[in-house]
């Protein structure tokens, strides 16, 4: 009895039971932090160049020109007194828009693009550079709303001076905060936000110019 039991013993496999595990506290739960805007409206703008697709050794040189002319620009006398003295069919402000001239200068100044998450006072720009088909041979570049990229036709960036592509630049920019114009060639087009200060930027970019104090 004492051997079988022994024998028994021997042979009888016990279930290992898996150690205790150490409870862990829940992940936290609640309204997510909003993003905060770091920009400062007497700061300097400045400019940083995310995705760049498609463009050459020589071409990235010519871009890299424009946007340090954008830069020049936004951060001029010049550009902040034309945008502030603007004038629509007698009032202030521009075309298809309700702000105020101020109002504008200072969504420039905090460059809040619709695909950053905060205000920093910086452009963000994501660019391409493509060869447009022959039916878009018109179109010197686009963005669209739910699109981070501005695309440029290589047709016109080819033959386009550093002044001309910052003003393009700008007003593809200009949509991503949100200013808009009619789509068709109407008459008050070229006095919305986009056409005009991407006007301007282009035709200051050409002379001299005088920093913010």
């Amino acid at each position: 009895m004492r051997i079988g039991n022994w024998i028994s013993r021997l042979f009888h496999r016990r279930a290992v039971e898996p150690a205790p595990r150490t409870p862990t506290a829940p992940a936290p739960t609640g309204p997510a932090r909003p993003p905060v805007d770091t920009f400062e409206p007497s700061a300097p703008m400045k400019l940083s160049l995310g995705k760049v697709t498609g463009y050459s050794g020589t071409e990235q040189q010519k871009l890299a020109q424009a946007t340090t002319l954008m830069v020049a620009v936004l951060n001029s006398r010049e550009f902040r007194d034309e945008v502030l003295g603007a004038r629509f069919q007698g009032q202030p402000g521009f075309a298809d828009e309700a702000r105020s001239p101020r109002e504008i200068y200072a969504a420039i100044r905090a460059a809040k693009e619709n695909y950053t998450d905060a205000a920093d006072g910086e452009v963000d720009l994501n660019v391409s550079l493509e060869d447009f088909s022959w039916f878009q041979r018109h179109t010197v570049g686009y963005t669209t709303p739910e699109s981070d990229t501005l695309t440029t036709n290589r047709r016109f960036f080819g033959s386009f001076t550093p002044a001309e592509v910052a003003g393009h630049l700008s007003h593809e920019w200009l949509h991503k905060l949100g200013f808009e114009h009619d789509f068709a060639a109407t008459a008050d087009r070229p006095y919305s936000v986009p056409y005009a200060v991407g006007e301007l930027i282009e035709r200051l970019a050409k002379g001299p110019l005088t920093p913010l104090s």
